[in-house]
């Protein structure tokens, strides 16, 4: 599977653009339209005009896109997807319902819905939703479309529309915005069951298309206000379908032929949530401060602003509330924006598979690293959204891959994200580039880093491409293709012995001589928020196809890698899986001491994982998010490497391999394929997973291994062949 990168990016597209509108729409109703112009020109009827011509569009399309991205959760047990779909949007709704009742009171001005009693909170909380009642709808509409999910679709969306004409004619009670609730379940609920149609209605958008959807907009918004039909049974209903078609239209193109603005709005449609939220009481403060001295302003400047002071002022409050957002991730404050997790600790079945509550034997001692991170330092969601959005057009955006074989043999869809087809042959590339590009942007002329190969490759190009110099520190048994493109790269090449320690202590001598920082290979935020965006566009290609993941399963050596995966499945049904060689496990033994723990590690044919223990940074993120770690065998990454060479005419090391080994045995440690292909069950017969997702992360391979690993295949055909015989 390999979609383009142009398309991909519709649906938040099209949210960014959604949630622009709704800032916009509160601030010309909520703080414009209630200001004193005293001008002669008509423009303030304008905007509030432009923004009633565009309610059909707004919601609708918002939650046409939400309906979307649940469909598939939809269809999994009521345990799996309750939590993150229902209890998740309630707990929102609560909180944020709670802290804009206290921050509105402090502006009584301001018109907008709150709370002034126990009673009309309660009714808030229930039956009366507030200027929040999004997250209050999603949560329903998701109760709705699960219970419901074995109604035929015709049905469905035959009477949620004519719950939505009957809502939008007037003919029910609908105080606050329960009138919004009734009239856009239809759209949720159409973006659930028409998903592949409407995915590849996005998929194969034209502007010829774009000019007739919106002639069919604008003439259907004419006909309805020619003849004040507003409230006419069916004609919302039927402009607001007109509307989404349009909308859904207008982000494909954006998101294929206008690059800049397309990367804009989709950053912004990755974050609505934050502004969402956050928004209102940011407008509440800006009328209260701004209304006066605008009122008071005279002279010929007040012609301009009139004209422009909503769109400034929706910039102000965007801005400001995703400003806010960043500050209270800083501060720690996770929980405004998530669920808490659950404190119950997860188990997986008895074998390779090990979860952070199953204890290894002889654990060995523990590192001396620090139990915490600060949580400053750790990465979120966020900044991996970010580094995404910098190395747009800086790294490669590699494929992803599908073998209908390998399929076949695992008894679910594996889509591969190629990383061996990076920059550097590695996904290392990814986070180096980005913290090589902030060193640089700080005016450091020079950096070090220390790894087995892949990220001092990528280092050493990173550093090239913005003109600083590069020392890198490798094993002396580091392969002669990782030690030679480091070279050819710039870089001064030293060896230090063969374990991590060695490594660590010449890398910072040399820091420390030189004045350059470190770059570690994955003790880093840039690092892990670099690599996690391999992670995030496999997430999002997949759920464009309309085969959203279920698991993602991604090679363990320091940890960057796992803990970047676990940050791009933040907020998802998605779990996260490791996969480390049979006694190079420092992850596995580390979630369950609790604590980064060493080994000793074995020798292995994958040599990028194996390091003496886990990153400190990186098992802070992973050791609460991830779901397991899956234990292979060198026997089972030569198999996959292999099957990725011989099926797909794919080149992996065998690192890179290990993600799909992994895949392999999760696969056949979970369960067996049922009657329906792609789906897996585990021992209690509950459904699991239908697609994983694995990223192959490196290719830099030495010809004499990949001539052994291949000699070796065809010897074992060759014995087969001998028995059958």
């Amino acid at each position: 599977m390999q979609t383009s990168a142009g398309r991909e990016g519709w649906a938040d597209v099209a949210k960014g653009a959604c949630i622009i509108l709704v800032v916009l729409w509160h601030v010309v109703v909520k703080d414009y339209l209630q200001i004193d112009w005293r001008i002669g020109l008509p423009v303030p009827g304008a905007w509030g005009l432009l923004g009633e011509q565009l309610l059909p569009l707004r919601m609708p399309l918002f939650f046409t896109i939400s309906g979307i991205f649940a469909a598939n959760a939809v269809n999994r047990s009521w345990r799996a997807s309750a939590r993150p779909r229902v209890a998740g949007n309630l707990y929102l709704y609560a909180m944020w319902l709670l802290i804009h009742t206290a921050l509105l009171a402090l502006a009584p001005g301001f018109p907008t819905d709150r709370a002034t009693s126990p009673g009309g909170l309660l009714a808030q909380l229930t039956i009366t939703p507030s200027n929040l009642w999004y997250l209050y709808a999603l949560a329903l509409y998701f109760v709705v479309a699960k219970a419901l999910r074995r109604v035929h679709p015709a049905a469905l969306l035959g009477v949620s529309g004519l719950l939505s004409a009957v809502a939008a004619a007037g003919l029910l009670d609908t105080p606050g915005n329960r009138g919004g609730v009734y009239q856009n379940l239809v759209f949720f609920l159409a973006g659930v069951h028409l998903r592949p149609h409407l995915t590849r209605w996005a998929a194969t958008a034209t502007r010829r298309r774009l000019l007739w959807t919106g002639a069919v907009y604008v003439a259907a918004l004419a006909v309805m206000g020619l003849a004040a039909a507003e409230q006419w049974f069916g004609v919302w209903p039927v402009v607001s379908v007109t509307a989404v078609a349009f909308g859904m239209t207008a982000a494909a193109i954006v998101a294929q032929r206008t690059r800049a603005a397309g990367t804009m709005l989709a950053t912004l449609g990755r974050q609505t949530l934050p502004v969402y939220v956050i928004h209102m009481p940011v407008l509440a403060l800006l009328h209260r401060l701004l209304s006066g001295p605008v009122t008071e302003l005279n002279g010929p400047g007040r012609e301009l602003l009139v004209a422009g002071y909503p769109v400034l002022v929706t910039a102000v409050v965007l801005a400001l509330s995703l400003a806010a957002h960043r500050g209270l991730l800083a501060v720690g404050a996770w929980w405004m924006f998530k669920l808490p997790p659950r404190t119950a600790p997860k188990h997986n079945r008895e074998g390779e598979i090990m979860s952070r509550t199953e204890r290894p034997a002889e654990v060995p001692p523990a590192a001396s690293a620090p139990e915490t991170v600060p949580i400053q330092a750790v990465p979120d969601r966020a900044r991996v959204q970010e580094a995404a959005w910098w190395l747009s057009g800086r790294v490669v955006r590699t494929p992803v891959l599908n073998s209908p074989t390998i399929d076949r043999l695992a008894g679910v869809r594996i889509l591969m994200k190629a990383e061996n087809l990076q920059t550097g042959g590695s996904y290392k590339m990814r986070g180096a580039m980005l913290a090589v590009g902030r060193l640089a942007a700080a005016g450091y002329t020079g950096v070090v880093a220390q790894s087995t190969g892949n990220h001092a490759v990528a280092v050493a190009l990173a550093a090239a491409r913005h003109g600083l110099t590069a020392t890198v520190v490798l094993p002396v048994d580091a392969a002669s293709t990782k030690v030679a493109r480091a070279r050819a790269a710039g870089a001064e090449v030293v060896f230090a012995g063969s374990t991590l320690d060695e490594r660590i202590a010449t890398a910072r001598q040399i820091s420390t001589a030189h004045g350059h920082p470190l770059i570690d290979a994955y003790d880093h935020p840039d690092v892990i928020a670099g690599q996690g965006s391999a992670s995030l566009e496999l997430i999002e290609e997949a759920e464009r196809a309309g085969t959203p993941l279920d698991a993602l399963v991604v090679p363990v050596g320091g940890g960057g890698g796992v803990a970047g995966a676990c940050l791009a499945a933040a907020g998802t049904p998605i779990e996260v899986y490791g996969v480390e060689p049979v006694g190079c496990d420092s992850l596995a033994h580390s979630l369950t001491a609790g604590r980064p723990t060493a080994v000793s590690p074995a020798p292995t044919i994958a040599d990028g994982l194996r390091p003496t223990c886990v990153g400190e940074l990186p098992f802070a993120v992973a050791r609460d998010t991830i779901r397991g770690v899956v234990r292979v065998n060198d026997d089972q990454i030569a198999e996959a490497f292999q099957m990725l060479l011989l099926e797909l005419k794919v080149l992996t090391e065998p690192s890179g391999a290990a993600g799909l080994a992994g895949a392999l045995r999760l696969a056949a440690d979970l369960g067996e394929a049922v009657n329906r292909p792609g789906v897996v069950q585990s021992g209690q017969g509950r459904e699991r997973y239908r697609t994983v997702g694995v990223v192959l992360t490196g290719g830099n391979v030495e010809a004499e291994l990949v001539a052994r690993l291949a000699t070796r295949h065809f010897a074992d055909l060759a014995t087969m062949e001998g028995v059958a015989a």
